[in-house]
């Protein structure tokens, strides 16, 4: 196990203080403008599904702005490239960053079904094999 750098935590808690001040962003379904402002942080998020069903994830949060606002954007760190995050990191990989990037984001379904593509990340992502 590795120490924990404490000084590391305390500014990522300012970090995390300074984004909890906007609001959080729910996109609708369709094609939407997205500048990612400040790279933000990981958190620890509990969805309530009744008290037995408690399950805690892992999100990003991002300080974005959309349709000239800032907000909060929470995203689940998902294990795939084809995830939300996924896409995300592949962006941040090829430019070092995603502060200051404007990214085209597609927006279907509802609910758990919701599903999101970012263009910029669809040339970064790996062809698929063909098993024969």
């Amino acid at each position: 196990m590795s120490q924990i750098n404490w000084t590391e935590e305390v500014e990522s808690l300012k970090e995390a203080d300074e984004l909890e001040q906007l609001d959080w962003v729910r996109f609708d379904v369709g094609q939407h403008k997205v500048k990612i402002v400040k790279e933000g942080n990981k958190y620890l998020s509990t969805l309530n599904q009744g008290k037995e069903n408690e399950k805690t994830i892992t999100k990003l949060r991002l300080e974005i702005e959309f349709n000239n606002k800032k907000f909060n954007w929470g995203i689940p760190v998902g294990i795939t490239e084809n995830s939300l995050y996924g896409q995300l990191a592949l962006i941040g990989k090829a430019y070092e960053t995603l502060e200051g990037m404007e990214l085209n984001l597609i927006v279907k379904g509802a609910g758990k079904s919701r599903d999101y593509t970012v263009i910029e990340a669809l040339a970064l992502m790996k062809p698929k094999e063909i098993k024969v």
